[in-house]
């Protein structure tokens, strides 16, 4: 019995279908012709998937022209680089050249000014003018001795100033001792006042005189209290008429305040907006400034900028201050609480963005060193930098984001280093060499892939020495990431914060692989961080927009004062109106109420004068009582009149030294004043004195320029022949280089002209790529439908599938895997036996991973077999085709396993990216190579194939119909696939 191997994902389809087709009673018939050539006849499902097919060929196919067209634009992108870089070589040499020519010109501009002073003043240069000239100088010396004079007058003025003053100043000083001479005095007469009363106290002439006193008042009140009650009745009649007038004004009053409240509230409302768009402005001023934001937001608002800076500026805006999905449709939850937006410690500061500079440019000395060029800077980059810098200071360990994500929620997808520490980063990341050249003192054959045995290093050079250390004891990422060729698009970030104990200062380093973007160069970007902190002090628009917020503030609270004042004016005439009605009401009880309280104020009347009367004699009564009383106590009460009589002195007296003391204080006022204007009378003549001596220094540098005016007037001349001379050379050099410039400006143009093509026909590529896609989805929504349909016609027919078709031929199932075994059906590697360099045997994985499926008995074997053996010789070798796999699901349950090049060791993969139209598999949390670069053993999961090996349709032909006698599906379920791949 021959075994056959299903070599494709083909084979297992057409199986599938003949088998369901038997089942169903369905199967097509076939003839064998005279070559053993087997021929079925299609069915409609085949034919639905052979459109299928068809389409995904012609995807397949036009997905390769899209390849080809973008590896065309990349050739013509390459080749258009030399002529470009000559051209903007040659540009800037003919800038240099220009601008030295300006610079010539300005000199001979300055020499022909200097030519024309000195002309005039050669024709100045007469006897005469040399004699009125002198004539003046000793005129001007006459003068400085009078002003001479003057300082010295002014001086002695201010010295009798100086004098007067301090005889006020001591006249002040004597006032000042009267004055508490004065108030001592007074003070011993009020204790004597103090003491006589207290003599007088106990006497009774105090209560004698209260009683007097007491008793007048009553008599006051009653006289009062009688002319009030006979105003009282006419009072009372009017009251009426008064208080109806008075609610009417009342009332118009309290609309009026109504109003007036409504007017103080919008007047509010309007301070209040105003106090908010003031606060905005502020604001919107203070963003501006603040460090990276500000930056970035500058950069993005420029229209003076290209659109691509521009949109990578906004990008890095976004990300820095935590918008939603502000890259890689992302948001970094934890980012407005890690970055504190331009403050002194956190990398998005001023004077951290301008300390990464330095990083920068330390980096690019070691990169030199390697013979690779340098990188380009992406905003966006930058910004990522910035984050991760943050995150460490923010989380609670040292470690990158996006290994943090469980935690923490997402984080970008891009190359990123990270260090801490008082140590420059670049030097920290390139430290890990160390590791190498140890490892290599210890095993000389490594110094192959010391990524120095060639000069310039490559990036295929790179990757290969990558791929042999991977699996040594060292640890080299940060190195290898810092000298990687390819190495673009990046940004560098520090802060200066604690980030653990005894350790300060977070960098990163983040370079953008999978969404490249345009990026500009790092002189470039550091004209635009200089240009920015030269621009960003913006202290004066600050304080103006500070004082607009004050003022408005004020605004508002006083028209929020006038609020409270025009509710207290609607509230107080509402209490008014309320009394009024009140007083009204009962007013208006009618003339009862009016009649009785006339009644009421004639009896009040009558009752006032009985009081008048016994008051009257109280009085009497209580004057006699005091006369008694002062003359029993007559020599205290003449003592205490004498020291109140004394203390009036005292008072006058320390008046009358007050009014001396304020008199010498006008007179030190004065004085003082006096002082002022003698010191400023000496600075004037002071100046003055200035003023004639540098007169008399022009007037001798007139001189000694009219008596040198012949000699200073050649050399003038010899210096404008030889600025002249010098323009004539500049002009004949910016000739030159433009002349060069013109010459490879056509270069450029070709080369340029060949980008634009490819560039066209890439997009036409792309576009019948799409088209393709589009009738691939059509005819799969066909057979979709096909098999919805099919399925449902099954279950119809199932009850008359009693009696199933028997096979005719037993099948073999002794290689049939049975359940149980099940755990590992997806594929299996191959061991094979190594001699390492030691002679000692190992055990590794071969390239090699089959699968086996059943074999069915056939009839006539040899004669199949043989058909086999003549398509395997014609057809297998250059039907034969490389193999790639696209990871359709992530998770660690589905995944591709892979050799890398160099290595015998299956590596797992967790995922594909295409940039540029390559290929990259994730074969770790950090690393990424090319599909061209990956050796694929084993396919475990849902991943979708492409580009599998064939061995020739006859085969697989063969191979199904000799499956058709089998019943059921099992033998589909158990058909395995055996893949054979090329070394790389």
């Amino acid at each position: 019995m021959k075994r056959l191997k299903y070599t494709s994902l083909a084979v297992a389809a057409l199986t599938a279908t003949l088998l369901a087709s038997t089942n169903n009673s369905k199967v097509q018939a076939a003839t064998v012709d005279k070559n053993n050539t087997v021929t079925v006849a299609k069915s409609d499902k085949e034919k639905l998937q052979d459109a299928v097919n068809q389409a995904k060929n012609s995807v397949n196919n036009a997905q390769a022209s899209v390849d080809s067209k973008k590896s065309a634009l990349t050739d013509a992108q390459a080749q258009a680089k030399a002529p470009n870089d000559a051209y903007d070589a040659q540009q800037a040499k003919v800038n240099d050249s220009q601008k030295n020519l300006a610079d010539k010109q300005a000199i001979a501009k300055q020499a022909q000014d200097k030519l024309d002073s000195a002309s005039a003043v050669a024709k100045q240069a007469t006897s005469e003018n040399i004699q009125n000239t002198q004539k003046n100088i000793a005129a001007q010396q006459n003068a400085i001795q009078a002003a001479k004079q003057n300082v010295s007058d002014a001086n002695a003025d201010l010295s009798t100033a100086q004098s007067q003053l301090a005889t006020a100043k001591q006249k002040q000083a004597d006032a000042q001792n009267l004055v508490n001479s004065k108030e001592a005095a007074k003070k011993t007469a009020d204790n004597n006042v103090a003491s006589a009363e207290a003599a007088v106290k106990n006497s009774g002439l105090d209560e004698a005189k209260q009683n007097v006193q007491n008793v007048q008042n009553a008599l006051k009140e009653i006289k009062k209290t009688n002319a009030d009650n006979k105003s009282v009745l006419s009072k009372k009649q009017a009251a009426l008429a008064e208080n109806t007038q008075t609610i009417a004004t009342v009332n118009n009053n309290l609309a009026m305040a109504n109003k007036a409240l409504v007017d103080a509230q919008n007047n509010v409302n309007a301070k209040q907006k105003a106090l908010a768009d003031a606060q905005k402005a502020l604001k919107d001023l203070q963003d501006q400034a603040s460090g990276a934001a500000g930056f970035f937001k500058a950069i993005a608002d420029n229209k003076d900028n290209s659109e691509s800076l521009r949109e990578d500026a906004q990008t890095a805006y976004n990300i820095i201050t935590g918008q939603p999905n502000a890259y890689q449709n992302i948001t970094v939850e934890w980012a407005k609480e890690a970055v504190k937006l331009g403050q002194e410690n956190d990398s998005t500061s001023l004077s951290n963005i301008e300390k990464a500079l330095g990083y920068y440019q330390h980096w690019m000395t070691y990169r030199d060193k390697y013979g690779l060029r340098h990188p380009s800077i992406s905003l966006t980059a930058v910004a990522i930098a910035m984050l991760s810098s943050d995150f460490q200071h923010y989380s609670d360990e040292f470690n990158h984001p996006s290994l943090l994500t469980s935690k923490y929620g997402p984080f970008y997808s891009d190359e990123e280093d990270i260090s801490a520490g008082e140590v420059n980063p670049i030097d920290n990341w390139m430290s890990e060499k160390d590791d190498i050249d140890k490892y290599i003192e210890g095993h000389p054959d490594a110094a192959a892939y010391s990524f120095e045995s060639t000069h310039p290093l490559t990036q295929d050079e790179w990757e290969k020495d990558v791929d042999f250390w991977n699996d040594k004891p060292v640890y080299i990422g940060h190195y290898t990431s810092m000298i990687k060729p390819d190495a673009n698009y990046v940004g560098l970030a520090g802060n200066e914060y604690e980030i653990q104990p005894m350790m300060n200062n977070a960098d990163s380093m983040d370079e953008i692989i999978f969404n490249p973007i345009n990026g500009i160069d790092f002189n470039s970007y550091q004209n635009l961080v200089k240009s920015y902190l030269k621009d960003v002090k913006q202290e004066d628009k600050i304080n103006i927009l500070k004082a607009n917020v004050a003022t408005a503030n004020q605004n508002l609270v006083a028209a929020q004062n006038a609020v409270k004042s025009a509710q207290n004016a609607v509230k107080s005439a509402q209490n008014n109106v309320q009394s009024l009605q009140a007083n009204l009401a009962e007013l208006n009880n009618g003339s009862t109420k009016i009649n009785k309280a006339i009644s009421d104020t004639q009896a009040a009347l009558a009752k006032g004068q009985e009081n008048l009367n016994f008051e009257q004699k109280q009085l009497d009564q209580a004057n006699q009582t005091l006369a008694d009383v002062q003359a029993k106590v007559g020599t205290k009460a003449k003592a205490l009149e004498d020291a109140k009589a004394a203390q009036a002195k005292a008072a006058e007296a320390v008046a009358q030294a007050q009014n001396v003391l304020s008199e010498a204080t006008a007179a030190v006022k004065a004085s003082q004043a006096k002082v002022d204007a003698a010191q400023n009378d000496v600075q004037a003549k002071d100046n003055n004195l200035k003023s004639v001596q540098a007169a008399l220094d022009s007037l001798n540098q007139t001189l000694n320029n009219l008596e040198n005016a012949q000699s200073n007037l050649s050399a003038a001349q010899t210096a404008l022949n030889k600025a002249n001379d010098d323009v004539t050379a500049a002009n004949k050099a910016v000739k030159a280089q433009q002349l060069i410039l013109d010459t490879l400006k056509e270069s450029k143009s070709k080369a340029d002209a060949q980008v634009t093509n490819a560039s066209e026909e890439l997009k036409k590529a792309e576009a019948e790529l799409a088209a393709e896609q589009s009738k691939l989805k059509d005819a799969k929504a066909r057979l979709d439908a096909f098999n919805k349909k099919e399925t449902e016609n099954s279950h119809k027919e199932a009850s008359n599938a009693e009696n199933p078709v028997k096979p005719t031929n037993k099948p073999d199932t002794s290689h049939v895997v049975k359940p149980s075994d099940k755990a590992d059906e997806g594929s299996t590697v191959k061991p094979t036996e190594k001699t390492d360099s030691n002679g000692k045997a190992s055990t590794t994985n071969s390239s090699e991973t089959t699968t086996t499926a059943p074999e069915p008995d056939v009839k006539d074997s040899d004669t199949v077999e043989g058909n086999v053996k003549s398509d395997l010789k014609t057809n297998n070798k250059s039907e034969e085709k490389s193999s790639t796999v696209k990871i359709v699901d992530n998770s660690d349950s589905s995944a591709v396993s892979v050799v890398l090049t160099g290595s015998n060791t299956p590596v797992k993969t967790f995922g594909e990216k295409t940039v540029n139209g390559t290929t990259y598999y994730k074969v770790s949390a950090d690393r990424w190579v090319k599909a061209d670069k990956a050796h694929v053993v084993a396919v475990t999961g849902t991943v979708t194939t492409n580009k599998l090996p064939q061995t020739g349709a006859k085969n697989e032909l063969i191979a199904a119909l000799s499956g058709l006698a089998v019943a059921g599906t099992t033998l589909v379920s158990y058909l395995g696939i055996n893949r054979k791949k090329k070394n790389n």
